[in-house]
């Protein structure tokens, strides 16, 4: 009697536990069936542009969700509502039964392919107000000089632009060349920089717009780098000038200019030193000089680098002596830190001059 109550007591407790449910494992899309898909794909694709084969590196069916990553050559499609639908049709068929009903994405480059369609071209008006852009309440650079100041177009926009790759050492034939092979007697690199830096950047800049370029932009042959923490190969002149706030050494790294080449991982911004001051509203302000040892007659184009840490300036004041006059701009240093920021090609005299004369950038904080 007492086995009996035993058990029927472990019977009674085991129905108080609750039961777990089994677990669901994800299945695997055969190789097959991936290829099938990946063919069907890039057929379509075909129709619409001219990309190498796309095809399907995994997929996984876990619960009433397929998912399928294709390569990257799948991102190069210009996806529209009407070939993301036709697509995901044109998978669902391919799928065995048991499977069509399920909820199908398809992922290249990181994002299901309905997230690639332009925000703008989308029929959901909630992603009609969305842009690609980041807000700023102050650009970049605000050139204060220019005779004109544009109220639309481009005005506030930064855009990344680049004039196609460029020279580089190939390792296996120990020689520098360009990146793109010489096709129909031109090449890529040299064409498309004959009208990106003369007439399409102008034209971007004159519109409002403040231009990235990370590929150097200036045909001009001599360098001249200033800097607090020395020049390297020539004599050119960093003077402070001490205002209301002095200048100080901040924390972290700087720029320096120390060798001619750089290897791999080697990064001047990282080598150095950089000095800040105080900004003031009606105290005398602090002031740096850059004054360059200029060879020779020239035009040139100006960059300026900085650090951005917290409570940076965003309208710090730079001025460019040249031979036409002075050309100021205000900078937002709350972006842009550590790199070169493009002002603009002026026309400098050679030789070394002072802040009266006509080679001189300076920087006031105010």
């Amino acid at each position: 009697m007492k086995s009996i109550r035993t058990l029927l007591m472990i019977l009674f407790i085991a129905g108080l536990l609750p039961i777990t449910p089994a677990t669901v494992h994800a299945q695997s899309i055969t190789p097959q069936l991936r290829k099938t898909i990946g063919k069907a794909i890039d057929s379509l694709a075909k129709q619409e542009i001219s990309i190498a084969e796309i095809k399907i590196k995994s997929g996984s069916v876990r619960g009433n969700q397929i998912k399928l990553f294709a390569d990257n050559n799948c991102s190069y499609i210009p996806f529209r509502e009407e070939n993301v639908a036709k697509i995901y049709h044109t998978v669902r068929t391919l799928l065995p039964s048991k499977w069509r009903k399920h909820k199908i994405r398809i992922y290249t480059d990181g994002h299901a392919i309905e997230e690639l369609i332009p925000p703008t071209l989308r029929t959901d008006k909630k992603d009609n107000s969305r842009t690609f852009t980041n807000h700023s309440e102050k650009p970049l650079i605000t050139p204060l000089s220019k005779p004109y100041d544009p109220t639309h177009g481009l005005k506030n926009r930064h855009i990344a632009l680049w004039q196609s790759h460029g020279y580089y050492y190939e390792s296996k034939l120990t020689r520098w060349e360009w990146q793109r092979a010489r096709i129909l007697q031109t090449v890529e690199d040299l064409y498309t920089q004959s009208y990106v830096l003369p007439f399409l950047a102008p034209m971007l800049e004159r519109a409002g717009a403040t231009l990235l370029i990370p590929r150097e932009r200036d045909t001009q042959t001599i360098e001249r780098v200033v800097d607090n923490d020395g020049c390297l190969n020539h004599h050119s002149i960093y003077v402070e000038r001490i205002g209301h706030q002095p200048w100080h050494t901040g924390k972290g790294a700087g720029f320096a200019h120390l060798r001619e080449n750089y290897k791999d991982f080697e990064n001047p911004f990282k080598e150095g030193t950089y000095r800040k001051a105080e900004t003031v509203t009606y105290e005398k302000e602090s002031l740096v000089e850059w004054m360059p040892d200029i060879p020779q007659e020239g035009k040139y184009a100006v960059y300026i680098s900085y650090q951005t840490v917290k409570n940076s300036s965003n309208d710090a004041h730079y001025a460019v002596h040249h031979k036409g006059g002075i050309s100021q701009f205000n900078i937002n240093q709350q972006m842009g830190g550590g790199t070169w920021i493009y002002l603009g090609h002026f026309a400098f005299d050679a030789g070394k001059k002072t802040k009266t004369e006509p080679v001189n950038l300076d920087i006031r904080l105010m």
